[in-house]
């Protein structure tokens, strides 16, 4: 029996529909045995938990539906990749200046520059574990003048340079002028957006009225996706995907007929080498996409390409180690290592079983979803690259290879640190993905209708486009505030210069106030608990560059973290009072930081002896 279009259509997608419920069954089903040779503690080895299941189940979630996908399309419709077409396809013009879309980026670029100018800037009580990270980094620069030297960080050298930054072109230093940083960093990925959604409106093959709503809705989607927030409740894009989003820029050039390409070529090269210093994470990704893209070009023999890469990359890490120094770069790369070897057996979550976890489980539905916008991303890639019909877009079809494999490894993030928040900060790029294709084929069914002539359904786009940007403005009509605007300098000037209390709860200001005046002899602040930035509210330096204590978990790090205390001998040790309340504050995943450094706190209770309590905390001093 031959079936029609509609059945095979029908056939493939009940067929991919019951491989998700496979794999779905199958998720608790993947487990490799516990390992942890180098001792770490954390929430998933107290449950004898592997964090590369979770990896393992994500990649088997993902690829058995898009294998099964593919291999119907084989044999149904006689579709398949031609990867030697696909990895030989030439590159295409591309018109790279369109008048309207161009005016309506200054537009958004108004509304942009209008909300931050309105920005009422909040007072909300500082977050000392995560704000922390950020701020005893700095004052641990501004003590010691070293960077991974004195602060061993969770996400690179982004807890430093930014506060840094903003601190010195200021000249304050306080918890406001920190926090500008970062929200100067949302106001560039906003701005980086709007660049970002015309790059991939220039490859698009629809009709220049289309380009325009095209270009209207994609911006208004990329600028929704941050928000003025707080880092722990940042929303999809966060200020860690500010080099993604640049990288992404310049990276749409090397696939199309581009006279920028060298160019683009070294200030990718650029801004991988300074990625990886700022964020461990992200700096990471954006390394693997260019080394598979070398892979790549090698296999197009495209060897100038390679050449300059190669070169490019070597010009600006040698430059970036002379700056630094060898030293820096020595306990840098130590720094990456514990990060990328232990992270997630320092802090991870097991992420929750798709579909099963929903209304069980805090985070069941966000888990859920987030596989399912990968999925949906890479079956939309699959189908463009299977597709014998027009190309829909002019850039190479292996550009959306790349930005799919981006959006996969990104989710490690998620699959490492599985709770909402995580979640979500890894979901921006797939439904990036997402949307540029519906987006796509919606606007390619409107204009197959044949009762829409060229004019009329330009006229149709356009005045779309402006109903849209006009709903845009009304949806955010509540953050333009023209008072904001007229006090922006007053306001920013009154930000920057707060006193620090005015970012503590009471029992915090208690607690620095003491401590101050118990440890006016020491040289340093010596903390164990999660509160992080509290040698930044005594304004010293931590004794120890674990600063972020719970980091020092594997063993060697212990040994390490107990010999910088007996060289440093801290008259006094800030520590957590056993009947502290369950709060990341004080036991993170319902660990405390003494349950998860057994050695270190093995030698301080075994040397140091109660002097004090405030409130939650206890004040230990040398025996």
């Amino acid at each position: 029996m031959k079936l029609n279009n509609l059945q095979k259509n029908f056939y493939i997608f009940f067929s991919v529909a019951i491989s998700i419920l496979i794999v779905t069954l199958l998720w608790e089903k993947i487990s490799l045995p516990f390992n942890n040779t180098a001792g770490t503690k954390g929430f998933l080895v107290s449950e004898n938990y592997n964090p590369i299941n979770d990896t393992i189940r994500f990649f088997f979630f993902i690829t058995f539906p898009l294998i099964v996908y593919l291999f119907l399309n084989q044999k149904l419709n006689k579709k398949t990749i031609n990867i030697r077409k696909l990895i030989l396809e030439k590159d295409e013009n591309v018109i790279n200046f369109h008048l309207v879309i161009i005016l309506l980026s200054l537009v958004f670029i108004i509304f942009i520059l209008f909300q931050f100018f309105s920005f009422n800037f909040p007072l909300h009580k500082v977050d000392l574990l995560h704000d922390g990270e950020h701020l005893t980094a700095a004052q641990n620069y501004l003590s010691t003048k070293k960077l991974w030297i004195s602060s061993y960080s969770m996400h690179g050298g982004s807890d430093f340079f930014y506060p840094l930054i903003m601190w010195k072109i200021l000249d304050v230093q306080s918890i406001g002028g920190a926090r500008i940083s970062l929200y100067f960093l949302i106001l560039f990925i906003k701005l980086f957006s709007v660049l970002l959604a015309y790059q991939l409106t220039k490859i698009s093959n629809v009709s220049q009225g289309a380009k325009i709503l095209l270009f209207t809705i994609l911006t208004s989607i990329l600028i929704s996706m941050s928000a003025y927030r707080p880092v722990v409740f940042s929303y999809y894009f966060s200020t860690r995907d500010v080099f993604i989003i640049l990288f992404l820029i310049f990276f749409i050039e090397l696939f199309i007929q581009s006279k920028f390409r060298y160019f683009s070529i070294i200030l990718i090269c650029l801004i991988a080498t300074i990625s990886i210093f700022f964020h461990f994470d992200k700096g990471t990704y954006i390394n693997f996409i260019l080394i598979s893209y070398c892979f790549y070009l090698l296999a197009i023999k495209k060897y100038k390409d390679i050449v300059l890469i190669f070169l490019s990359l070597i010009t600006f890490w040698s430059i970036t180690i002379s700056l630094i120094g060898i030293e820096e770069f020595i306990a840098y790369l130590d720094n990456f290592k514990t990060i990328v070897f232990s992270a997630d057996l320092i802090h991870g979550l097991k992420y929750p079983n798709p579909f099963f976890s929903v209304g069980d489980h805090p985070h069941g539905t966000r888990a859920t979803k987030g596989l399912i916008f990968q999925l949906t991303a890479g079956l939309f890639v699959l189908h463009y690259l299977i597709s014998n019909n027009n190309k829909i877009f002019s850039s190479k079809k292996i550009l959306f290879v790349f930005l799919l494999l981006l959006s996969f490894i990104m989710y490690k993030n998620a699959l490492g640190r599985s709770d909402a928040g995580h979640i979500r900060m890894s979901s921006g790029f797939p439904i990036l993905i997402n949307s540029f294709f519906i987006l796509n084929y919606l606007l390619i069914y409107f204009e197959k209708m044949k009762t829409l002539n060229r004019t009329t359904a330009y006229n149709i786009f356009f005045i779309t486009s402006l109903i849209f940007l006009l709903l845009f403005h009304i949806i955010n009509l509540s953050y333009y505030k023209i008072d904001n605007v007229k006090n922006f300098n007053k306001n920013f000037i009154k930000y920057i210069n707060l006193d620090d209390k005015n970012f503590l709860d009471q029992e915090m200001i208690e607690l620095v106030s003491y401590y101050k005046k118990v440890s006016e002899n020491d040289t340093c602040v010596q903390n164990f608990t999660f509160v992080t930035g509290f040698p930044y509210l005594i304004k010293k330096p931590s004794c120890t560059k674990y600063y972020a204590s719970w980091l020092a978990s594997p063993i060697s790090k212990q040994k390490d973290y107990i010999k910088i205390i007996k060289k440093k001998l801290p008259k006094y040790i800030l520590y957590e009072s056993k009947e502290a309340a369950y709060d990341y504050y004080h036991k993170l995943d319902g660990l405390a930081v003494y349950d998860r450094l057994d050695l270190v706190n093995s030698y301080i209770l075994s040397n140091y002896k109660k002097y004090g309590e405030v409130n939650a905390y206890v004040v230990l001093e040398k025996k």
